[in-house]
């Protein structure tokens, strides 16, 4: 797996420091709370190019939700072991069965309450972690477009995160105003393993929303 360097540094002034207006502490929380968010990027990143990884047989891209589509793949992934759906809730709210018949009391409750089902046609349903890449709310960090289908026995973590040595942090004060400032560097590499048990599902219409 090949890394790269990350890092995050931050500076607390010394009238900040006195004053009590900057938590130390809290500046280096979010320093490593930025660099995982941006591991979590790239794990994102190498789901997306994964996809190209797989059989043709083993994906589909279409504009919306086909349910004929989605069987198969799922028929595909439960010859290996019981397939389970990772999806966004975007992608989730789509993934209905359309037929009146199909739907029970309890099915109405819970798209009532949710707005999806914990089950699609008897295979789990896990929602992914969903999150936006900075202050404005306007762009996602997986895109909701894409659905994978892992069955039981498969590699259920395909995506591999490598660290090369520890998290190194380095601190110092400055002579000339006494200001501090905290430093802190990683090595990290992220790559993305699929095989032919797994399937992928890309609904084009919900791409780069």
């Amino acid at each position: 797996v090949r890394t790269s360097a990350i890092g995050g540094a931050a500076q607390i002034g010394f009238e900040e420091f006195l004053d009590g207006r900057v938590d130390f502490a809290e500046l280096t929380k979010i320093i490593m709370d930025g660099m995982d968010e941006l591991i979590y990027k790239e794990v994102a990143a190498a789901l997306k190019a994964s996809v190209n990884q797989l059989p043709p047989a083993n994906r589909v891209a279409a504009n919306g939700f086909d349910e004929a589509a989605m069987d198969r793949l799922i028929t595909i992934a439960a010859a290996y072991g019981t397939p389970t759906i990772y999806c966004t809730y975007e992608f989730a709210v789509r993934m209905i069965p359309q037929e009146a018949w199909r739907y029970t009391e309890a099915m109405k409750t819970e798209l009532w309450n949710t707005g999806r089902l914990a089950q699609y046609k008897g295979t789990k349903v896990v929602i992914l972690e969903q999150g936006f890449t900075d202050a404005t709310n306007t762009t996602k960090v997986i895109d909701p477009g894409y659905c994978w289908i892992i069955p039981g026995g498969a590699d259920t973590r395909p995506v591999k995160v490598a660290f090369e040595g520890g998290t190194l942090v380095n601190e110092k004060e400055n002579n000339w105003d006494w200001s501090r400032e905290i430093h802190v560097y990683k090595k990290v590499g992220v790559v993305c393993m699929m095989t032919n048990n797994i399937c992928s599902y890309v609904d084009t219409s919900l791409l780069g929303q």
